[in-house]
């Protein structure tokens, strides 16, 4: 698919998306009229970061809504049939409307993270570069969309503007998540240059996404080739709990720290927001009990509450979480498990527990609490569906053909806009 990228978006973003120590609005005299050529100033490079993050977000928002409607954290409650289709646990169709319409804005979120990374790098490579922190977050972004499309596609496509590119292929889909793990490497060490509350907090995100990213190619490792639940669910991956270690151990963590998409500031469209609270075309499923106290685990029913808080996101801004302390200790715990050190595996999950005072884990069955723990802290984000899969879980609304049901390891397909626009799709796949 010829991508339509959206040059505005990318070089006026800064002025509604901003972090601590980041500077640069553009030295034009009208940001609404910016040229692409204008993209060679190395002035532009907060603005390329800050672009590719509104373009990775508002991806990332079209894509969950369709995903944790296929999940059990969600359920179609409105009038468009295609949601009740991914509801029953229909993945596969390439005509789905709501996946076919976030297929343009996750491509262009992959396309302007790359561009912003290729010009900034290029900035950095000529020295005319000011504020190294803005590579190092150009960095993170082009990572966490290959996280987030590996997580959520069967296959994809990286075309551009002008040049169809063939399809990556399911087999290789896994290699996302090394792109986003060399992406990361190279954002450490500048990350890791500077001792300020932004080098440290891109510090943070970069050990935890990174850590995010290894146990998350691990278990696709486990439902790939697709078709089957694996025996031993368990995943500890090489370098993935060193990640989640460090991550926890920089200066300055807060015992809760969590990296949200400030969609509200950035005045960025969610449209896992609109369809779950402005067109309530979705609703949240009943938070599930924990298996502990019996009653409705206070860590989802919070997490519903906030997302449907219009006071402060309106109804399309509510924020995701992308990356949190929470999910560190479970990657830990998990890889005790695995290791079959159950004892540390239950210390790491009672420090998560204790975050909302939650009773302690002492007689239970360490997996069953990891496996509840993973739903509890890690919902609404993008996690669910390949712990179901690999955890043998199924939804009740699942149609007993369906992929969902019959296939663990099924995810969305290349959908028809690009399957159209793209001559490797012979004309009976289109």
């Amino acid at each position: 698919m010829r991508t339509k990228v959206n040059f505005f978006i990318l070089m006026a973003a800064v002025l509604l998306f901003t972090m601590n120590g980041c500077e640069g609005l553009l030295d034009v005299e009208n940001p609404n009229n910016v040229l692409e050529e204008d993209l060679s100033n190395p002035k532009t490079a907060a603005a390329l970061a800050n672009g590719a993050l509104a373009t990775v977000m508002q991806g990332i928002g079209y894509v969950y809504a369709p995903y944790e409607t296929a999940t059990d954290e969600c359920r179609w409650i409105g009038s468009r049939d295609a949601w009740n289709q991914l509801d029953q646990g229909t993945v596969g169709d390439v005509n789905n409307e709501f996946v076919d319409a976030a297929w343009p804005f996750i491509t262009e979120g992959r396309y302007m993270a790359d561009k912003a990374v290729t010009l900034i790098e290029g900035f950095d490579a000529a020295n005319q570069l000011t504020n190294r922190l803005d590579l190092v977050r150009a960095y993170i972004f082009a990572a966490l969309v290959r996280i987030v499309i590996a997580d959520t596609f069967d296959d994809f496509v990286f075309s551009d503007k002008v040049n169809v590119q063939p399809p990556i292929g399911e087999n290789n889909m896994g290699s996302l998540y090394d792109q986003a793990v060399a992406l990361l490497d190279k954002a450490l060490p500048i990350a890791q240059s500077g001792t300020s509350a932004t080098h440290q907090e891109l510090q943070r995100r970069t050990l935890a996404l990174r850590a995010r990213a290894k146990h998350a190619k691990a278990v696709w490792q486990l439902l790939n080739p697709k078709g089957t639940t694996p025996a031993n669910p368990w995943v500890n991956p090489a370098g993935a709990m060193a990640d989640a270690q460090a991550a926890l151990a920089v200066t300055g963590t807060p015992a809760d720290w969590r990296w949200r998409l400030d969609y509200f500031s950035a005045l960025t469209f969610n449209e896992t927001a609109w369809e779950l609270v402005g067109r309530s075309e979705l609703a949240f499923e009943t938070a599930p009990n924990d298996p502990i106290t019996g009653a409705a685990d206070p860590r989802i029913t919070a997490t519903q509450t906030d997302f449907r808080n219009t006071a402060a996101y309106q109804d399309r801004y509510s924020p995701i979480t992308v990356a949190s302390a929470r999910e560190m200790h479970l990657i830990i715990a998990e890889a005790n498990l695995a290791a079959g050190n159950s004892v540390a595996a239950v210390t790491s999950m009672n420090t998560v527990r204790a975050l909302n005072s939650m009773t302690a884990i002492t007689t239970e069955d360490p997996a069953t609490m990891l496996r509840h723990e993973r739903r509890a802290n890690l919902y609404l984000q993008g996690r669910r569906l390949s712990d179901m899969y690999r955890f043998g879980v199924q939804d009740a609304r699942w149609l007993a053909g369906s992929e969902l049901r019959t296939i663990p390891g099924s995810f969305f397909p290349v959908t028809i806009r690009e399957r159209r626009a793209n001559p490797a799709y012979p004309e009976g796949q289109r």
